[in-house]
């Protein structure tokens, strides 16, 4: 049974807190040492009636053969996730509110157990008296299995985050820099169009990533198949890009995906749908590198992730942006202010000589407050006299 799998590993690499090392002169051997009995628990009910009802778990002591500080962990396992730790303590019992249970329990980033639902998850307790998260007196305890009603998180929502994108090519500024998208719910995986194209023409360019639009305490480097912390700069050959980037739950580490887009378009009943998509270009970008303004100019272009047309004879009717010609990847839906990915088609009924401009960047002021979380990228289109 896979469960049996996940709460024998999960003993083994066992992260407690600090407690005092083991008398091995009075201590019983590892194989002598009575593990801890998990005391059978009625079904447990959550509603938004008893959220400050609270539910204890008891449990009859391990014997270690003398009077040790034991050190007690309740751990709870639903489905194929890996044990999620409920608590410690240093008695024989665990008291928390049904609030803090049920959050445990549905949050997506810890059981996932479904929320409204009733599901039957496991617990069991682990002591120890020892450092050594491989100790082997770090002892398991019996089984239970409850059946528990759950209702929605209370927890503070969640608030789909940016990933900052600062680099030569833009002028090193994490604060004003391209960002990418977190593209679901605490997902930590974030994606995003950026043009990674130098004001001096260099066909390569440095880049790094944060968490915030400064270079703490979050900045990433060193590999794209591995992200760490203040690693060194990442380079690329200067050019647009599809960026997707993977950090672990705690990250702490990551990965990166660097997919080369030639082209984001417009296609639509205009053009029957075809493959002759009428190009966007990066808005705002300089042409005359004689210009003294030339790179502060590039770099507003490049950070603001703003790309428009113009089509001559628009004559109204369903649209949608896409990248590479293709369908692969797409954005659209009703409402411009927030057009989704691979959503449904947009529609206007202006025509005549119409431009067109999609922003990936999005306010981010306005999404960090905002626990709808609707889709960061929105579109425009007007009429060009």
């Amino acid at each position: 049974m896979k469960l049996l799998k996940y709460i024998s590993c999960a003993a083994a690499v066992l992260s407690l807190l600090a407690c005092q090392e083991v008398d091995k002169t009075r201590a019983l051997a590892p194989d002598a040492v009575v593990a801890p009995v998990l005391d059978e628990h009625s079904d447990i009910v959550v509603d938004s009636d008893n959220l400050s009802s609270e539910v204890t778990f008891t449990w009859r002591a391990a014997d270690y053969g003398y009077q040790a500080a034991v050190a007690y962990s309740l751990y709870c396992v639903y489905g194929e996730q890996e044990p999620c730790q409920v608590g410690e303590s240093y008695t024989t019992s665990y008291t928390l509110s049904k609030e803090t249970l049920n959050n445990t329990l549905v949050n997506s980033k810890g059981l996932g157990v479904p929320a409204d639902e009733t599901s039957t998850v496991f617990f069991y307790v682990v002591s120890s008296v020892s450092t050594d998260p491989q100790s082997e007196y770090a002892k398991q305890s019996n089984v239970i299995a409850l059946d528990i009603t759950t209702v929605k998180s209370t927890s503070a929502p969640w608030i789909r985050r940016p990933l900052y994108v600062p680099g030569g090519y833009q002028g090193w500024s994490p604060s004003t820099a391209p960002v990418l998208w977190e593209n679901g719910e605490n997902s930590d995986i974030y994606e995003g169009l950026v043009y990674l194209a130098a004001p001096d023409g260099a066909d390569e360019v440095e880049f790094k990533f944060t968490g915030q639009p400064d270079w703490s305490p979050e900045n990433y480097g060193d590999s794209f198949d591995a992200l760490v912390n203040d690693g060194g700069n990442l380079k690329a050959a200067s050019g647009l890009y599809w960026i997707k980037v993977t950090l672990a739950s705690d990250h702490s580490t990551g990965s990166v995906k660097m997919t080369p887009v030639s082209a984001i378009s417009i296609v639509g009943e205009y053009n029957n749908w075809g493959d002759d998509d009428v190009e966007m270009t990066l808005a705002g970008l300089p042409t005359d590198p004689d210009d003294p303004d030339f790179e502060a100019k590039h770099n507003a272009a490049v950070n603001a992730q703003v790309w428009e047309c113009t089509i001559p004879g628009f004559t109204g009717g369903e649209f949608k942006f896409r990248l590479n010609h293709a369908w692969a990847d797409s954005w659209g839906g009703a409402n411009l202010e927030h057009i989704d990915y691979n959503g449904a088609n947009c529609s206007t009924a202006v025509t005549g000589n119409v431009r067109f401009t999609i922003d990936f960047h999005g306010d981010i002021a306005a999404l960090a407050d905002d626990t709808t979380n609707p889709s960061p990228v929105s579109a425009t289109v007007a009429k060009v006299e």
